[in-house]
């Protein structure tokens, strides 16, 4: 049997033999000049394959334990390649995450070895949101990572809720979420923060418009317009109207 070290080594291999540095001057684009995050040159559609076939290796005979272990090993080294392998591999044994995988993930985090918005979103994709579909009663501990002082960490205790929010499910908690990052400083939280109540609307538009009207200015303008891209146009004016900070007026002298 193969372990998860050998099968990682395997990975990097074949990552390497599909690079083309074309493609990793292209990836690069999509984020800004001083994020650390590193490319092979391998496209999403080739790295799918490349997990596929290892996959196809372990297939029955791995257990959780050893598609964490294999995880691991690429999660927290640089190439945003890797990192995509161990997750779709690890999301494979989706039926069988359990708290551990949760403490994990938040050690991934923590460590900053998904120190992207891209690795960060790709973690929820595929690990947490799994995860916490399968065992809501983790949920409020997710939901308390938006007081966390890493980051990555504050973003996840939104993505993470994305697929919830979309099923209509745990909306009171999506909100909840929303409002503790308002005062966020980072612009990425705020696009976060929108994007999930954007999904937190799909199936409760009225009750998305009276909870950003009721916030007012608190709410920050990238998420407000984030929340409100589904809305039809009128719609989205008023919104971003009546949410949008009023100066004093001055008195006439």
């Amino acid at each position: 049997m193969i372990d998860p070290s050998g099968l990682a080594a395997r990975a990097r291999v074949r990552l390497r033999e599909a690079a083309d540095p074309r493609i990793a001057r292209r990836a690069r684009t999509y984020f800004k000049q001083d994020e650390r995050v590193t490319f092979l040159g391998v496209a999403t559609p080739g790295v799918r394959e490349i997990e596929k076939g290892l996959f196809g290796e372990v297939k029955g005979v791995w257990k959780i334990d050893d598609a964490i272990s294999f995880c691991d090993r690429l999660v927290t080294s640089p190439p945003m390649e890797e990192k995509n392998v161990g997750m779709f591999l690890l999301s494979r044994f989706r039926r069988s995450f359990d708290v551990g995988v949760l403490r994990t993930a938040k050690a991934w985090l923590a460590g900053n070895h998904c120190a992207n918005w891209a690795a960060t979103d790709a973690l929820c994709g595929l690990i947490l949101g799994p995860l916490l579909l399968g065992h809501p009663d983790l949920i409020p501990a997710v939901a308390r990572w938006s007081i966390s002082r890493n980051v990555w960490i504050r973003r996840a205790s939104a993505v993470a809720l994305v697929p919830l929010a979309r099923r209509g499910a745990h909306l009171d908690t999506a909100y909840e979420v929303a409002a503790s990052l308002f005062g966020d400083d980072e612009d990425l939280i705020h696009k976060a923060t929108g994007w999930l109540l954007r999904e937190a609307g799909r199936s409760d538009t009225r009750r998305l418009e009276a909870f950003l009207l009721a916030c007012g200015p608190a709410v920050p303008r990238t998420a407000v317009r984030y929340a409100i891209e589904r809305f039809p146009v009128v719609r989205r004016k008023r919104i971003l109207t009546l949410t949008r900070a009023t100066l004093p007026r001055r008195g006439i002298a």
